[in-house]
């Protein structure tokens, strides 16, 4: 089991501007992941949200929970198996469901029938990692840049530089993927 701290500035895009930046970065390379999302009104409340990440045939299971400054993530490479029990509600025992165990929360207690598929593309920076995310669930697709940063002022200030370039502005990050995958459920 791994943690970090993840500190990432995140903006929604334009299809226009997503290419522009692909080709500004001759970016050619990517690759495809999709995140199987685990919900339940309690980590909601809390502001949790808890995946399975897929990529590259691998797995791994993900507790994110807001800190003052980033998300705490709590991560856990399972195994195909764990995977498809999880998903299928079957009770699995690991250290990232240890965690939620004080909300009485278990594997058998999620709803399991929501997941995003990313296409993602991928630029290092002196400050951090740029991902460009082409986005598809529930029938809808969106663009979104991430800027993801060890050091919140110098990465902010790197991030603004960078949307400056492309006349893009940013007061706040945009909604999650997983919150924007729940909102078009309401649609």
């Amino acid at each position: 089991m791994e943690e970090n701290l993840e500190i990432e500035f995140k903006i929604l895009l334009d299809k226009k501007v997503y290419d522009q930046i692909i080709n500004d970065y001759s970016i050619d390379t990517s690759y495809t992941q999709t995140n199987y999302y685990l919900m339940h009104p309690i980590l909601s409340k809390l502001k949790y949200s808890l995946r399975i990440r897929e990529k590259n045939n691998q797995y791994e299971l993900t507790l994110k929970q807001p800190q003052t400054t980033g998300t705490l993530e709590t991560n856990l490479i399972i195994n195909k198996d764990t995977k498809d029990k999880i998903l299928n509600n079957k009770l699995v025992h690991n250290k990232v469901f240890d965690l939620l165990t004080e909300y009485n929360l278990d594997s058998t207690m999620f709803n399991t029938n929501h997941s995003l598929k990313t296409l993602r593309k991928e630029i290092n920076t002196r400050h951090g990692l740029i991902c460009l995310d082409y986005n598809c669930y529930n029938n809808l697709e969106d663009y979104e840049l991430e800027y993801e940063v060890i050091d919140y002022k110098q990465g902010k200030k790197a991030f603004l530089n960078f949307i400056k370039h492309y006349n893009l502005s940013y007061e706040h990050n945009c909604i999650s993927k997983i919150n924007r995958l729940i909102n078009s459920l309401s649609k």
